[in-house]
Order: structure tokens, then C-alpha cells, then sequence
């Protein structure tokens, strides 16, 4: 069964030979071929990359530490072992061993309520009088849910300090606590906070000493704004960031105020030096802990996958099934991907960095080159297996905004499973799942592994490698869509109503005498509400393209209080509408424009209250 090939003592062992030198990388590829390997890969995908910087660390040294491509495509930079590159969530890793060390000192408790560690009253938006453990910050089971605004600012001068930030940005808690995996930069931040006050040393500085400091990453940093190390700050100047596209981000350089979750930045080698520190050469406890139990529990399974004895995370580290399971994290900042990968039963991990947004080719296709698919690690299942007709559907992921104007943006990440034949489904991209034990698939030719559970005999969620998702209908996985088609042909209406409008005033003006009104005229009304439901619409899309770009929730109130002013005034105009429509101006036809007017304006009025489009 999965379950058995999961466990982190049983994972696949690499092959040695009779001098006790490991001789396999773990996909299998002789090790000796690591760099002809990298190399062709990267030559392979050349026409689509900025640049790359690869690291290999095996049995506690760096074996390989290489960078390929342009760091500045437009200035003809070449990246070097020495260019910089920003870590993203890898930044984490920083924050779990961090927290680990303090327990190892007695001065934090994995299980212990974290208010305990906090000012009185720091967290205010809790939903549930359940405890918030460490652990569950560490499995993103705290029940936050995610932010979008605020994680970055494009100038320095708009930091807070860590405890302020948190303070003033804390998320509503929509989950109970150790029941959902919902990705938290927050709850990683959070956790960062608790090591500042319990070491009484601003984070930046703790990591500087008891990590950095200790491994010699000279070329290092994790301040949003690196005054922890003045030398990667000046080389941040010289690398910029890139679509996978390969087109410039001008806004490529963001300053992350939850800085513990996703700030750091430096060299691959140095992030070597992290992960060689992870799997010291022979055991022991390393450099960075007193005892080897602290590191062993640090790396070993916390987290099951629901109902399962399947490994999902180690303490905040992810386990991902490859052709072994390994640890691992991704990250992602505005202009820049990065990935971590290692296996402690082998000693063996990587370190991939590039400077372009959303990358995959290396931060999956070569990750997964190496240490090879997860299909590979599959064992026969003898018994019955349940068919795929039982998983398909529709699955919202649970890290997501769940109230708040920004709510509509994170209700299109959904996961599609559509049946192929009784064993085998495929998803939203593409990829084929085969079921090798029941509820259990791997994806072919790729990493990773899907579990689904069931309530009450149906399956009602499915989790893998970084979050849960939650089954819905199709209606729901609709209703975005809905939203936006609505106020599509709401906005055509508005602007045909003027246009009709303005024509009707060029040939009225060309007539005389001109008739006269016959009762009280509603046209203002109407061509005021058709002119705000044009402007409403404009601003909706200015609050959507500055979501996204990473814009302080201070510079997009003005938008929340538009929304709000229209709603106002599309109540006003239905209830002067009921009260003058019978005495109004025109006949029957132009009644009939004016009543469609209104339903319009509730119907924008419904959308921006139905999508909390007004905080």
C-alpha cells in the first residue's frame, strides 16, 4: 500500500558501493552523471530561462553548486555562485528550525497554547475558543484564512515592525484549529514572532546568529529590506526578476512585512549549506542543535494525511513522494521561484533558485529529474479498489479568502478530477492519477500524492502535498463566472442606455420646436445611474488589478468606499423609481429602460454585497 512506501525509515535505499560511496542519485541516475544531467537539462530549456542557480548536497558537503543564464537579461548580467536570489516560503525552513532550537531549550512547548507566548489580546479574530498549538502552526492547521493584501510593499519606508504587522493584519479565523490544511503565511509569521519574544532578539537578528552565523552563510539575509547583511542587499541590484515569459517585472523588488514567512534571500550555496546542516555526514545533531533527538523529530512525519498513515508534513517541512519521499519546500516571491529538496534516509538534497515568477521547469522538471516520479515508488495493491466515479468533481481549495473584497479572486483555484477508465483519473492540467491503493493516487510521471476522504460514505475533500481542497458543486465552481458574465452585461447595458441617451439629445437638439415633457422627467436619474454603473465597473477592475499587484489595503479603501456609495445610490434610485415611476416621463417602452436601470443597479448592488466588495 502507499501508506507503507511513505514512511520516511522505509524509503527507497540508494545504491553504494563496496567503499561505502553512494553511487546513485535518488531517481536512480548514476551520481557520477549529476552535472552532465544538469547541464543538459538547463541547455534543453535555455530558450525559455532568465536565469538558474542549482546546488547538491550529499551525505553533509555540497557536491555541486552552479548558476546558468542572465540575472539582468537587458544589462547582459551573467549569473554566477555568486548572484542572489530570493527564497520566497522556502523562508519558512528558517522559522521551523528556529522554533525547534527553542525547544530543544525548554523555552517553547510544540503542544502548548501559543497565546501563552503572546501580549494579552494579540489575537482578536478568533472563531473558535479551541487552543492554537506551535504544531498546528506548523501544519497550517490553525484555520486562517489567507490574506492578500499587505504581504509586500514596494517601498521600505511602509514596513512595520514584525508584532505591528501581525497585529494590525491579522486574518479571521475560518476553520477549527487541526482540522484543515490551509496554507498560512500568517501562521508562519506568527511563529517567527513567538521565537522574537521568547529569545528576546528581533527575529532577523536570532536567525543571523544561530543559523547564519553558524554555517558561514556570509551570503545571506532575511530582513525585508537585508540590514541584516548590507553586502546581499547591494548584490540584489544586480538580479531582476521575470515572467516565465521572460518579460521584465518593473515592480520585481517587493519588501515583505511578514517578513519570517517569505523574505530571506542569498546565494544557492549558502541555502547548501542549510540543507547539508539538516543531514550532518555519519548523524549527530550538527551545527544547529545540542542533541540529535531535537533534529531526528524535527525531521520525522508530525502529520498524517487525514484517516492515513501516510507522512504529510515534518514539522512544518513537507513530504512530497518522489521516486522516495523527501522534504521539501517551494517558494515564490513577485519575480523569483525557488525550491528545497532533500531526503535525510540518503543524505541527499537540492537546491534550485530562479528569477522568474511561477517557474516550474526547474523548480519541478528538474527537481523531479533527479529524484525521480512517484509512480516509480508504487507497490502492488492486492484488494478492491473503489471506483474513480467516487472521487470526480468539482474541489475548492481551502486556503482562500473567505470573506473580504478579495474573496472572488481566490474562488477560481479549483481542482477538477474527471474519470478516464475505473482506475484512472485526470485533472485541471492534465495529469493522469492512477489509484494504487484505495483513495490513493499518484500522478504519473510526476511527483506528489492525492488523498480524498470521506463523511458519511462520501467523499467530501482531497488533500496532497501543500493544502486541502474541499468538494462542491458545479454551481459553486460556477459562481464566479456567473459574477463576472452579470456585471458584463450590466456594464453593456449601462453603456448602450447612454449611448442611446446622447443620441437621442443630438437629434432632439436638431428638432424644433422640441415636444414638450409630459410629466416629471426621470431621465437624470436614469442617465446618473447608468453613469454609475460604468464608473462602479471601472473601479471594480481598478480594485481587482491592484489586488493582485500587491497593492496596502490603505491604497484600495477608496475603491471599498465607491462600492458602498453605489449601493446607496442604487437604493435610493429604486425607491424613487417605486415612488415617480407612475408619473414619470415617457411611455410604456422608456418605463420599461428606466425599471431595467434599476434591476441593473440592485443586481451591481447584490454583487458587491454578496462579494464583501466593501471591506
Amino acid at each position: 500500500m502507499l501508506a507503507a512506501i511513505l514512511v520516511l525509515s522505509q524509503a527507497a535505499v540508494p545504491v553504494y558501493a563496496e567503499d561505502g560511496v553512494k553511487e546513485t542519485m535518488p531517481s536512480g541516475t548514476a551520481l557520477s552523471l549529476l552535472e552532465t544531467v544538469t547541464d543538459l537539462f538547463v541547455r534543453s530549456n535555455e530558450k525559455t530561462t532568465a536565469a538558474v542557480a542549482v546546488a547538491y548536497v550529499n551525505e553533509g558537503r555540497t557536491i555541486f553548486d552552479k548558476a546558468y543564464g542572465m540575472a539582468d537579461m537587458e544589462h547582459g548580467t551573467e549569473a554566477n555562485a555568486d548572484t542572489v536570489f530570493e527564497w520566497g516560503s522556502c523562508t519558512k525552513l528558517l522559522v521551523w528550525t528556529s522554533v525547534m532550537q527553542l525547544v530543544e531549550q525548554g523555552k517553547l512547548d510544540l503542544n502548548a497554547d501559543i497565546r501563552e507566548y503572546l501580549p494579552g489580546g494579540f489575537l482578536s479574530k478568533l472563531k473558535y475558543d479551541d487552543p492554537i498549538t506551535l504544531l498546528n502552526l506548523m501544519h497550517h492547521t490553525a484555520g486562517f484564512q489567507d490574506r492578500i493584501t499587505d504581504m509586500y510593499y514596494n517601498s521600505e519606508t511602509d514596513l512595520l515592525e514584525l508584532g505591528e504587522a501581525l497585529d494590525r493584519f491579522e486574518p479571521g479565523q475560518v476553520y477549527r484549529p487541526g482540522e484543515t490544511v490551509a496554507y498560512s503565511n500568517y501562521g508562519a509569521a506568527l511563529a517567527g514572532y513567538i521565537v522574537e519574544l521568547q529569545s528576546g532578539k528581533p527575529f532577523y537578528t536570532y536567525v543571523k546568529e544561530h543559523i547564519f552565523d553558524v554555517l558561514g552563510m556570509e551570503r545571506t539575509a532575511i530582513h525585508p529590506a537585508q540590514h541584516d547583511n548590507p553586502a546581499v542587499a547591494e548584490a540584489r541590484n544586480s538580479i531582476r526578476g521575470y515572467t516565465t515569459g521572460l518579460k521584465y517585472m518593473p515592480e520585481n523588488r517587493g519588501f515583505i512585512n511578514l517578513y519570517p514567512a517569505g523574505a530571506a534571500i542569498g546565494t544557492a550555496g549558502d541555502a547548501a549549506k542549510f540543507l547539508a546542516a539538516l543531514m550532518p555526514a555519519g548523524g549527530g545533531a550538527g551545527p544547529l542543535f545540542q542533541k540529535e533527538a531535537t533534529l531526528q523529530e524535527m525531521l520525522s512525519p508530525s502529520l498524517n494525511y487525514d484517516g492515513t498513515s501516510i507522512p504529510r508534513i515534518a514539522h512544518g517541512f513537507f513530504i512530497n513522494q518522489y521516486a522516495v519521499p523527501a522534504l521539501e519546500h517551494g517558494g515564490n516571491t513577485v519575480g523569483f521561484s525557488s525550491r528545497f529538496v532533500f531526503d535525510p534516509a540518503s543524505g541527499f538534497g537540492m537546491v534550485v533558485m530562479t528569477n522568474q515568477n511561477g517557474e516550474e521547469v526547474y523548480n519541478t522538471g528538474l527537481v523531479e529529474k533527479i529524484f525521480g516520479a512517484s509512480i516509480s515508488a508504487a507497490q502492488a495493491y492486492t484488494g478492491q479498489m473503489p471506483e474513480v466515479a467516487e472521487v470526480e468533481g468539482v474541489y475548492l481549495r481551502a486556503r482562500r479568502m473567505v470573506s473580504g473584497y478579495a474573496k472572488i479572486l481566490t474562488m477560481t483555484n479549483f481542482l477538477t478530477v474527471t474519470k478516464v477508465n475505473s482506475q484512472f483519473y485526470k485533472d485541471q492540467n492534465g495529469v493522469s492519477f492512477i489509484q494504487t491503493a484505495p483513495y490513493e493516487y499518484l500522478p504519473v510521471g510526476h511527483s506528489g500524492v492525492q488523498v480524498f476522504s470521506q463523511e458519511a460514505g462520501k467523499v467530501v475533500k482531497t488533500s496532497n502535498t501543500y493544502g486541502d481542497y474541499y468538494k462542491v458543486s458545479n454551481f459553486t465552481a460556477h459562481i464566479a463566472t456567473i459574477s463576472l458574465f452579470v456585471l458584463g452585461i450590466g456594464l453593456l447595458y449601462n453603456v448602450v442606455a447612454l449611448l442611446g441617451e446622447l443620441i437621442k439629445w443630438i437629434f432632439r437638439k436638431m428638432k424644433t420646436p422640441a415636444k414638450p415633457q409630459m410629466g416629471p422627467s426621470f431621465t437624470k436619474h436614469h442617465l446618473w445611474m447608468n453613469a454609475a454603473g460604468v464608473i462602479v465597473t471601472a473601479n471594480l477592475a481598478a480594485l481587482v488589478y491592484r489586488t493582485i499587484n500587491y497593492t496596502a489595503y490603505s491604497a484600495i479603501l477608496i475603491h471599498l468606499i465607491l462600492n458602498i456609495l453605489y449601493v446607496v445610490l442604487a437604493a435610493a434610485y429604486v425607491i424613487l423609481l417605486a415612488l415617480k415611476l407612475r408619473r414619470a416621463d415617457g411611455g410604456r417602452f422608456r418605463k420599461t429602460v428606466y425599471i431595467l436601470t434599476g434591476l441593473t443597479g440592485l443586481l451591481f448592488a447584490v454583487l458587491i454585497v454578496g462579494w464583501d466588495m466593501y471591506y
